[in-house]
């Protein structure tokens, strides 16, 4: 077996760039939720990082809270400075400067725009870039590959840092010629893209964990200084989207084993020193730990 060996904990300073604090008992779900997950508290989330090694997370507002990021803040403020950032989602025509600059002293560091969940034809897109820049912010894109691939030339322009979530929506199962992995390493290339090798059970077809290390150890050989690691917790949105759902109906977790992934990242990472830049040396420059 190659790569790093370490478990997790041997290595200081891990972050897991991309989790999510659901609290509906202090902090109610929007009503234009499209799903209804069950609660998953900062307490919830300590626990699963004392268990994996992690030492810093970034929380990442999900759809069911729209633009009213209480509880991300809540969190933020909860797991302080030394240990989170936060990426939050506004309302680009409405939200104040004021409000940016609450954001930016409480920990957020990035912008998201959610186009798998609410879509968009790239216009959103621009304007969180637009509302990014005088605030240091990163904006965090959650699309397949097709929409990243027909914003290209917004993406690789972009006066901010860009993050692209999940693999950015790439097939796994299609191996080295699937669509979109040429131009994705020409936009990590750019210096200012970043890529967050996480959620695997989001690309298409399912894959098999064997074909997300290879993708892994390809992203790894072309772009290791320009990738994140992320674990998704706690995994929301395991209901196909066409199951019908109501407020009251609870959508369940996908079941992950979160140490096995990160082994699979670390393996994927090839050597100590790729698996450092990839789990604390990166989000610690990108976010600003």
């Amino acid at each position: 077996m190659s790569g790093s060996t370490n478990t997790p904990a041997e290595l200081a300073g891990i972050c897991d760039t991309h989790v999510h604090v659901l609290d509906p008992q202090r902090f109610p779900y929007a009503d234009d939720r499209t799903y209804t997950p069950a609660a998953a508290t900062i307490t919830d989330l300590a626990a699963f990082t004392r268990r994996m090694g992690i030492e810093r997370v970034v929380l990442v507002q999900p759809s069911i809270y729209g633009t009213d990021n209480a509880a991300l803040l809540d969190g933020l403020a909860k797991l302080g400075p030394d240990v989170a950032r936060g990426v939050a989602v506004i309302d680009c025509a409405r939200s104040t400067d004021s409000e940016l600059v609450r954001l930016h002293d409480a920990g957020v560091r990035g912008l998201r725009v959610n186009v798998a969940v609410h879509g968009d034809t790239g216009s959103a897109l621009a304007a969180a870039v637009d509302r990014a820049a005088p605030f240091g912010f990163a904006v965090e894109i959650y699309a397949g590959t097709r929409f990243l691939l027909d914003n290209r030339g917004l993406i690789e322009g972009s006066s901010v840092p860009i993050i692209l979530d999940h693999y950015a929506g790439v097939d796994p199962v299609a191996g080295p010629d699937a669509p979109g992995v040429s131009e994705l390493t020409e936009l990590l290339a750019t210096g200012h893209v970043w890529l967050k090798m996480s959620a695997p059970y989001r690309l298409p077809h399912n894959p098999a964990p064997a074909a997300v290390e290879d993708l892994s150890r390809r992203l790894v050989e072309a772009a290791v200084d320009r990738l994140l690691w992320a674990s998704d917790w706690p995994h929301t949105g395991r209901l196909p989207k066409d199951v019908p759902r109501t407020a009251a109906s609870i959508d369940p977790f996908f079941d992950v084993d979160d140490a096995a992934v990160l082994a699979g990242i670390r393996r994927a990472a090839g050597s100590d020193e790729n698996a450092r830049r990839i789990l604390v040396d990166n989000p610690a420059a990108l976010f600003g730990f």
